[in-house]
């Protein structure tokens, strides 16, 4: 059976929620902004008028109105925007019971079964977008291809409202002639690598010797070459269903830069303890650990590992994050940090037993616990972090 995957995903999405709430933005240059006041002050989102006069996404409010002195901006809503997309989610389970969300405004919708071929899946896409705009009052770009990869791959080639297709024949002569950077997984870090090894489009990666991306990316080198050859075996976004919840964590955003290594340690060290404290809390444990990074030229690095069994212990995700960390170590200031976890299941499993003389803080704790006591109350968290 041919497998149809749909990636959908809603266009300007915080900024098209706005709209719907106040018609008149719709004609203004008009963007979604963070809290300035709180170090979020950045574009999230904004219109078609926005963008077209240079307004793009991650920027400062401040250099957004440098290109429209006249941009509108509206502090994000956020309970307006998870509202409208368990809405959307409804739509999609009319069409398949294999709904995967990817964020708020994405998701992927499993129609092997329902949709005989590409062209099946296509008529359905079509369908679906024009129901998102007329029950929703929003529209959306829909990828249709035979797996994860190349369904969102295609959702992102037309935009505002379209519908694309990538098949197996699209491969060779199509899908590799695009930019490696526009695959999932391939951040700024990645790309900046791949390029300094001379690896540019999709077909680059997916012809060069595996074994050599994994010398030089490391486990993420295999992924991507199979993502390239169009096997996606290695992504999987589904949660189980009997899961309490889908993943717990914690993000930070600083008052300021960080721009040494021991600052950014003790953020990680924090965050792995306060969620250890609420895996806990809910007699959980989780399998993969994950740490996000935001630069403060808002770039960003999203790494993932997982672990052979499940944890809920403080020092092993704290070991965890600090090796993503340095694996993908990169010298620029950082703006905020998070440490996330997933694949949560029951805790009813033995604690994963550390090699001998792990079971200690680690070597770098010491400073890491002189460096801490000077930023909790900065920073705002000392009630949810308990150093003793």
């Amino acid at each position: 059976m041919e497998k149809v995957m749909l990636h959908c995903d809603m266009n300007s999405y915080y900024a098209s929620v706005e709209c719907i709430y106040n018609e008149r933005l719709r004609h203004v240059p008009m963007a979604v902004c963070g809290d300035p006041a709180m170090r979020h002050g950045i574009i999230l989102a904004k219109n078609d008028i926005a963008k077209n006069m240079g307004v793009i996404t991650g920027e400062s409010i401040f250099f957004a109105r440098q290109k429209s002195p006249n941009l509108v901006t509206v502090t994000a809503d956020y309970p307006k925007y998870v509202a409208f997309a368990k809405k959307a989610r409804d739509l999609y389970r009319q069409y398949s019971n294999e709904v995967i969300p990817f964020g708020l405004d994405e998701a992927w919708i499993d129609l092997t079964g329902r949709a005989d071929g590409a062209e099946e899946g296509k008529r359905l896409a079509n369908e679906l977008r024009a129901r998102i705009k007329s029950e929703l009052g929003l529209t959306a770009s829909v990828g249709v291809s035979y797996n994860y990869i190349f369904s969102k791959l295609a959702s992102d080639m037309k935009k505002p409202d379209a519908t694309t297709v990538l098949t197996k024949e699209d491969l060779k002569p199509l899908i590799w002639k695009l930019p490696a950077f526009e695959m999932l997984y391939v951040g700024p870090a990645t790309r900046k690598k791949l390029m300094g090894m001379g690896i540019l489009t999709i077909g680059d990666l997916a012809r060069c010797n595996v074994k050599y991306l994994k010398r030089a990316l490391g486990k993420n080198g295999e992924v991507l070459w199979m993502f390239a050859n169009g096997d996606d075996r290695a992504f999987d976004p589904k949660t189980p269903e009997n899961d309490p919840f889908k993943s717990i964590g914690n993000t930070v955003t600083m008052p300021y830069d960080l721009k040494n290594e021991l600052d950014i340690l003790t953020m990680l060290y924090v965050l792995s303890k306060t969620v250890s404290a609420r895996l806990a809390k809910h007699k959980v444990k989780a399998k993969c650990i994950a740490i996000l990074i935001k630069y403060n030229d808002f770039t960003a690095i999203n790494r993932q590992l997982t672990l052979n069994l499940p944890t809920d212990s403080g020092l092993l995700i704290y070991k965890s994050a600090k090796s993503l960390y340095i694996d993908n170590f990169d010298e620029k200031s950082v703006r905020s940090v998070g440490v996330h976890v997933s694949k949560l299941q029951n805790n009813q499993y033995e604690q994963l037993s550390l090699p001998s003389g792990e079971q200690d803080e680690p070597e770098d704790f010491t400073e890491i616990e002189r460096n801490l006591k000077g930023k909790l109350k900065e920073l705002k968290i000392e009630r949810c972090f308990n150093f003793q």
